[in-house]
């Protein structure tokens, strides 16, 4: 039987990605953890911002030559081909569900739609906190200044580095495997009966949530497989932390 062959996708929009682990180096570690040089049979790198499709000529030299040899495509991370859920879909239509993200194991068309609709609804509430803190900062002191500007009179060490880079992986996993929780929780599912017969709709039970959140890859704090204790555990703690009803990412 012949072996998959992938196609990688890397992209950077600006100098500086790489402090935010999503610089070309940090892409290629990551692709290079999970997939075997020798089933790559082609690289294309873009410097571009998250431009529409057909404005990155490069993820479309890539694009075709999935199209050709039947292979799949591969990013480090999935913003790397798209913040835009319906492109990202319209790709992964496109290439027959032939589209792997290092970031999302088990990838499939609920899965990617469900993080992309959660990086676009994360964004906005980015956004909007940011501006609100903007704001507040101006209306104090008459003044701002960027982030970045605060912290170059002293650099972190290499060790700090490393562990906030860690920290923040982690961090971002543990964003999505609780968004995940939250969705699936809000999802009804069908109530049966003793002779099979559906009887009405009810929450889907935490074991359930638990073993979807291991078949799709998710692993708990330490590593091991998802208990019903600790879903349950997350969903009322990040209840409690929502100042809003949570919207289902899709419909």
């Amino acid at each position: 039987m012949e072996e998959q062959q992938y196609v990688v996708y890397y992209r950077v929009s600006t100098k500086k990605q790489g402090e935010s682990g999503l610089g070309l180096e940090a892409q290629r570690t990551y692709v290079r953890h999970f997939y075997s040089d020798k089933n790559i049979i082609g690289e294309f790198t873009e410097k571009i911002s998250g431009k529409e499709i057909a404005n990155r000529p490069r993820l479309l030299e890539a694009l075709e030559l999935c199209r050709r040899r039947q292979a799949t495509l591969v990013v480090a991370k999935i913003d790397r081909l798209s913040r835009n859920t319906e492109q990202a879909l319209s790709i992964y239509r496109e290439l027959e569900g032939r589209l792997e993200s290092c970031d999302i194991p088990n990838l499939d068309k609920f899965t990617l739609t469900l993080f992309m609709a959660i990086a676009d609804r994360e964004r906005e509430l980015i956004g909007i906190r940011t501006k609100a803190a903007l704001d507040e900062k101006i209306k104090q002191t008459g003044e701002w200044r960027k982030p970045s500007e605060a912290f170059r009179t002293g650099a972190a060490s290499a060790e700090g580095t490393r562990v906030l880079q860690h920290n923040a992986r982690v961090n971002e996993n543990n964003k999505r495997a609780a968004a995940l929780i939250q969705f699936l929780r809000s999802t009804k599912v069908d109530v049966t009966g003793s002779e099979g017969q559906v009887t009405g709709k009810a929450e889907m039970p935490w074991k359930e949530i638990a073993r979807k959140l291991n078949e799709a890859g998710f692993r708990a704090s330490r590593g091991g497989l998802f208990q019903a204790t600790q879903v349950q555990r997350i969903h009322h703690r990040m209840s409690a932390q929502q100042d809003f009803p949570m919207e289902k990412p899709f419909s």
